[in-house]
């Protein structure tokens, strides 16, 4: 079979290597510069709300929180990034971007969000992923019955998805007073929020915040979180 020839003289595979690569190339490119900007803009915001911008690495901070949450064990190719630490509402809060790689090759998918992590001495949470339940995992849990529910609340168990390995310990953080308040919140905003130990995380899944909007976010995930961690049991 005869042999395509391009301009050049190169047979034309070769030249949609060479296109293919110089495409990838330009857009990695873009996302570098476009990344770089962004961390410039993040790092003059937080000295504007008065934060600590720390980068990409926490290193030996004494801030870091303790992030045992379902979002830090889902994907792989985890990434931390446009770290900045502060205090908001009383509670130590780093604010954050956080993304994760699900699948591989042409089926991989990359999942970035903004994130808040709150801390609050003295509190024992389970590990806790609490988020807005989605048309298919209703239908899901009609059939495997896996969430938590509370029959004194049955608003708070159509609106929201709550899971835990340790149920027992899950339902004595959600006390009453807090289910009424989270059944309050903003079905719209689409926040997700995760425990663990001390911490708090306050986010909306796949959804990165805009430099501009950071204090906004702030403002919004820390009246969740002052909220939360005031009507929240110990969990012990």
């Amino acid at each position: 079979m005869a042999c395509i020839v391009g301009p050049f003289g190169l047979p034309d595979s070769f030249l949609w290597i060479v296109g293919i690569f110089v495409i990838t190339a330009a857009l990695l490119l873009l996302s570098a510069r476009k990344a770089r900007k962004r961390t410039q803009a993040i790092a003059g915001v937080a000295l504007e709300m008065g934060f600590v911008f720390i980068g990409k690495d926490w290193g030996s901070s004494q801030s870091t929180p303790e992030l045992a949450m379902p979002l830090f064990n889902t994907g792989h190719n985890r990434r931390f990034a446009n770290i900045m630490t502060g205090s908001s509402a009383g509670f130590p809060v780093s604010v954050f971007d956080y993304s994760y790689v699900v699948g591989s090759g042409r089926n991989s998918s990359t999942h970035s969000q903004t994130v808040a992590a709150f801390s609050k001495a003295g509190m024992s949470f389970p590990v806790f992923d609490l988020h807005a339940e989605g048309l298919l995992e209703k239908i899901g849990e009609a059939i495997a019955h896996r969430d938590i529910h509370f029959d004194s609340h049955p608003g708070f168990s159509k609106i929201y998805r709550l899971r835990s390995p340790d149920v027992d310990k899950t339902r004595r953080v959600f006390t009453p007073g807090l289910l009424s308040s989270l059944e309050g919140l903003d079905e719209r905003k689409k926040w997700r929020l995760e425990g663990a130990n001390d911490t708090l995380i306050v986010f909306r899944g796949s959804k990165t915040v805009k430099p501009a909007e950071l204090r906004l976010f702030l403002e919004e995930t820390s009246a969740v979180a002052s909220q939360f961690l005031g009507l929240c049991g110990k969990g012990k």
